[in-house]
């Protein structure tokens, strides 16, 4: 029977790939000792001679070539170091130092020299015992603690599952002493030298470990303390200062968490007299002062302009029943009153194209992201002389959303050089605009083991392994954070509007045309076989092809003319939405010209002239949309004249009726309450008129599919046009529009619908503004939705 071998090397090669740079090493380290149930995690890095000395002190032993010549070189190499070091702040280095003299063995003397620089790590937390450290501690990819959500005493969230924190250690150095004992124990100790790893004739079993008893390090009743030497990078206090505390150890904690950093020793009580207060992190330098690990400075926070925050719970989000989704808006700038947003049941499964059962999987989750405007914050950072302070902090925090799982960071999550794993950059690139990107927010998903387990660290600890969880936690901040936040900073803005409006009209006319052409080889097929009784039906829908084909030429002309005015994209927003429309028709059509060609393969019966006579037919409506926004081309847009609306609401109801029919939809105009239709004459661009009322009704027949008002099951749309009141009111008896969108329906890029532009609503909005009038919402129903929209038209 053959077993798999491993090579000693492996274990070298694994702990490269896993441990990907010292800060992660350290971090690993960190989690271990905490899943210990340590209170805090104490980091000593004694660096009291530099690593380059060392390096070349050893070069020095290593290039002696006789005993004498060694004996000289080791009295030597002490002398000097002796010189630059202050043994007073390391009685380890001073103890190391004695022993270094003549007559010791090549291999010890730079033993000595290794050792004079390390790093340890100690807890105090239920330590190990000899048989662990066997059987927990040297087996890789334990699961010691797969099992296990919450330590038993402190209660805190286990951080690590995968057993590969131990390999840290070879990332820092090549040696390593781990000394623990648990309560009413000896201690016992493990000497690594992973030096031994990497020779290639050796397996794996081939390295035996001695596990020996020893003195207990510390005046605590457990604990674990791991000494690191040998290291491998070259240390100092400004790489502990800044690369490791300022730049990693302060982005490792929530910068939204209200714990403040203090020093253990100024706390009056004990540690078992009361839990330690803010990040539980003690970082020395040769056995100095604590460096404090701080929180976003004031220097920042002062300066904030927008807070966006979400809590998503499938069982309910506190305090917001009947929601499982709250979405808080604060404005520091502006000080208005923080924008609350409750999502139920039904909004998210619809919006996001899921389940309530997907929604389970994922557990609930808080996120909170911060907005910088970088031009204003500059301003108001010179203003008060603190710029390069305020410019700092914001490069060290930003880069979008950062996750935190049970506290601590995930690898390099939310900076600005990681990965972009929410896509924040290329998102606010498609749209061609930057307000919303990684160099301008601080953002945080706080998630944990025990209640997200199907939101699973990569091996590297680098961010999430791609899932179906994790793809939905990454729509639902797009949607409902980052989309809203975009929203809300940029409703002013025209460019981004503009931009929605150029990706639709960009790509649906070279779409469009291959659509038509698909149509067309369809019908000359169709034209070789029908009999002559049909023919002029088959030469029908061809003309109607051959306008549409020099219709989507014309519009594409039009979107060229476009400017920035307001009425200039108006018109590239009836481009694009007539585009947009007639693509989703003709997708249907080409379907029925290939279902045609299949029947007329086998039969001539009523029901294929039927579904031919339906085929043309719907085109022909396509015609009558297109023709209907003809106004809005380049030789007559903006044009304000006088037409009866009346006339012109039945025309459009008339092109949408095959799209009624289809949708078991019943659409009724009335005029005054009345459906007998007379003339309403008004001054207004006809081309716009026809756009708003479009975008109203699509609008509308897409909700009513979605389900009918409570007590309701047809579907149905009503148009009234009132010319006593100059108002002309669209209605439907869909869900309707929740209480918490009524401000924000009418502003580009918010959508509930799956892959929704956010369009229409707005570009309605726009057609009243430009006439100097309004597109507001009717009053509400009983139930507290909106199902109305009252288009103000202008006085006479």
């Amino acid at each position: 029977m053959a077993i798999f071998s491993v090579a000693a090397r492996t274990l070298i090669h694994l702990g490269a790939e896993l441990i990907t740079s010292d800060e992660v090493a350290i971090n690993e380290l960190i989690k271990n000792a905490f899943d210990a149930e340590s209170p805090r995690v104490k980091i000593d890095i004694h660096i009291p001679v530099s690593h380059s000395i060392i390096d070349e002190s050893i070069q020095k032993i290593d290039q002696a070539r006789s005993a004498a010549e060694l004996g000289t070189t080791i009295s030597e190499v002490r002398e000097d170091i002796n010189a630059i070091i202050n043994l007073g702040q390391s009685s380890k280095a001073q103890r190391l130092l004695s022993e270094l003299v003549p007559g010791l063995t090549r291999d010890r003397a730079k033993k000595v020299l290794e050792s004079l620089n390390w790093i340890s790590i100690e807890d105090t937390g239920c330590g190990m015992d000899a048989e662990t450290l066997e059987s927990v501690f040297l087996a890789i990819g334990t699961t010691s603690r797969l099992q296990t959500h919450t330590s038993d005493d402190l209660g805190r969230k286990i951080l690590g599952n995968k057993g590969i924190g131990r390999l840290a250690m070879m990332r820092l150095g090549d040696c390593a002493n781990v000394t623990s004992w648990t309560k009413d124990s000896q201690a016992h100790e493990i000497q690594f030298d992973w030096r031994l790893f990497d020779d290639p004739t050796k397996e794996i079993n081939d390295i035996t470990l001695d596990i020996k008893q020893t003195k207990i390090p510390l005046s605590a009743p457990s604990g674990t303390v791991i000494t690191i030497s040998a290291l491998k990078s070259h240390w100092t206090e400004e790489k502990v200062r800044s690369k490791l505390v300022s730049d990693f150890l302060r982005r490792l904690q929530n910068p939204f968490s209200k714990l403040e950093d203090r020093d253990p020793s100024e706390e009056k009580k004990s540690e078992k007299q009361k839990k330690p207060s803010g990040f539980p992190i003690d970082v020395h330098i040769n056995g100095g002062a604590r460096i404090p690990i701080e929180g976003m400075k004031k220097v920042l926070t002062d300066l904030v302009q927008a807070d966006i925050e979400l809590q998503f719970d499938p069982d309910g989000v506190k305090g917001s029943a009947p929601g499982i989704l709250r979405t808080t808006l604060i404005d520091y700038q502006r000080g208005n009153e923080p924008e609350v947003t409750i999502r139920t049941v039904e909004e998210l499964t619809h919006s996001l194209m899921t389940t309530m059962d997907a929604l389970r999987k994922i557990g609930p989750i808080k996120a909170t992201i911060r907005w910088f405007n970088r031009d204003r914050l500059r301003q108001q950072a010179t203003l008060h002389g603190n710029w390069k302070a305020a410019k700092a902090e914001l490069d060290l925090w930003s880069g979008g959303i950062a996750i935190y799982r049970d506290g601590f960071r995930v690898g390099f999550s939310g900076q600005s050089t990681g990965e972009d794993w929410l896509g924040l950059d290329s998102s606010a690139l498609k749209r061609g605009g930057f307000a919303v990107n990684r160099i301008q927010t601080v953002g945080a998903l706080e998630i944990s083991r025990a209640e997200n387990p199907c939101l699973i660290d990569r091996s590297n600890r680098e961010g999430l392994i791609e899932s179906p969880e994790a793809n939905l936690v990454r729509e639902m901040l797009t949607k409902f954070a980052i989309d809203e936040l975009r929203r809300y900073i940029g409703h002013e803005g025209q460019e981004e509007k503009k931009a929605k409006l150029d990706d639709i009209v960009e790509s649906a006319p070279a779409t469009i045309r291959a659509r038509v052409l698909q149509a067309e080889q369809g019908l000359t097929e169709i034209r070789s076989k029908v009999s002559v009784d049909v023919q002029g039906s088959v030469q029908s829908i061809a003309n109607h092809l051959h306008f549409i084909k020099n219709e989507v030429t014309r519009f594409e002309e039009a979107s060229k003319l476009a400017s920035e005015r307001r009425e200039d994209i108006l018109e590239l927003a009836g481009v694009g939405t007539v585009m947009s429309g007639v693509l989703h028709e003709l997708t249907r059509t080409t379907g029925h010209t290939r279902q045609l060609m299949n029947k007329l393969s086998k039969d001539e019966s009523p029901q294929t002239k039927a579904l031919l006579g339906k085929l043309d037919a719907e085109i022909k409506a396509i015609n009558t949309r297109l023709r209907q926004l003809d106004p809005l081309t380049p030789s007559g847009r903006h044009r304000k004249e006088v037409f009866d609306l009346a006339a012109l609401l039945n025309t459009i109801v008339e092109g949408y009726a095959a799209r009624f029919e289809r949708h078991k939809v019943k659409c009724e105009l009335f005029i005054s309450g009345e459906s007998e239709l007379r003339p309403v004459e008004i001054k207004m661009v006809r081309g716009f008129v026809s756009l708003a009322i479009e975008n109203l009704i699509t609008n509308s027949i897409y909700w009513v599919q979605q389900g009918a008002k409570p007590g309701r099951t047809e579907r149905r749309i009503s148009i009234e046009l009132d010319p006593e009141s100059r108002t002309l009111t669209i209605r439907d008896n869909g869900p309707g529009i929740s209480p918490a969108d009524k401000n924000r329906i009418f502003t580009a890029g918010f959508s509930l619908r799956p892959r929704g532009q956010g369009l229409g609503l707005f570009i309605a909005a726009e057609v009243a503004t430009y006439h100097e009038a309004k597109l507001v919402l009717d009053s509400p129903d009983d139930d507290g939705r909106f199902r109305g929209f009252v288009l103000e038209l202008p006085k006479e």
